[in-house]
C-alpha cells in the first residue's frame, strides 16, 4: 500500500522481494484495522459495521430465545461492543460524522435489544483515549513517553497542543488525547 500525499503523483516504482513483484492495493488488513492510503476510516467502518451487524443479529436471536437482560447485558460487551470499539483509539478521532452515526445507531439497536442505554462511541472514544494517554504518561518505557512528557506545562497540570499544520495530524491519537486530556476537570487529571 502507497501512501502519498504529494500533489504530484508519480507512479511509484515496483518494488521486488525475492524476485516477485509486490503488489499495490488500496487497502490493507493489519491487526484487524482497515488502513487505506489516504489514511481515512471508511474502509475499517465498512468492514466494523458488518461485523457488528451479524453480532447484532446473534443479539436479537438470544433475546427471542428469552434470554434474561442480565445475560443480553454480559453479551453485548463481550461480544458486541468489542467488535465495534476494537482499536478505537487509533481511528476514534479521525473518523467522519457519518461513519461515527453509523455506528452509533447499531450501538442504539443493541441498545434496544439489550434493554438499557450503551455508551456512544464518542463516550468510549474520549475515555480509551484519555485512559491511554495516561499509561503513556505514567510508564516511561513507552515509546511516547518522553514526547509527551516535553508537552507538560511547566505551570499546570495541562499538557501543550502540539502544533498541527496538517488536519489529518489533528484527528490522530496525539493532538486529540491531549485535547480531551485537557478539557478533563482539574480533580478527574
Amino acid at each position: 500500500m502507497v501512501v502519498d500525499f504529494r500533489k504530484s503523483k508519480s507512479p511509484p516504482s515496483p518494488v521486488c522481494i525475492s524476485g516477485k513483484d509486490v503488489e499495490i492495493v488500496p487497502s490493507y488488513r493489519f491487526l484487524g484495522v482497515q488502513l487505506d492510503n489516504k489514511l481515512e476510516w471508511s474502509t475499517n467502518t465498512d468492514a466494523v459495521y458488518k461485523k457488528a451487524m451479524s453480532r447484532l443479529y446473534f443479539l436479537r436471536r438470544l433475546r427471542s430465545f428469552s434470554v434474561c437482560s442480565r445475560m443480553l447485558q454480559m453479551f453485548y460487551p463481550s461480544v458486541m461492543a468489542s467488535t465495534i470499539f476494537f482499536a478505537a483509539v487509533c481511528w476514534g478521532a479521525g473518523i467522519k460524522a457519518k461513519d461515527a452515526n453509523r455506528l452509533n445507531k447499531l450501538n442504539k439497536k443493541a441498545g434496544s435489544v439489550v434493554g438499557c442505554r450503551l455508551d456512544n462511541l464518542d463516550e468510549v472514544v474520549r475515555d480509551r483515549m484519555v485512559l491511554k494517554l495516561r499509561t503513556i504518561m505514567d510508564s516511561p518505557s513507552h515509546p511516547l513517553h518522553n514526547t509527551v512528557d516535553k508537552l507538560r506545562s511547566s505551570f499546570s497540570n495541562r499538557l501543550l497542543q502540539p502544533r498541527c499544520s496538517k488536519e489529518r495530524y489533528r484527528k490522530s491519537f496525539l493532538p486529540s488525547a491531549i485535547k480531551l486530556y485537557n478539557s478533563l476537570k482539574p480533580t478527574q487529571q
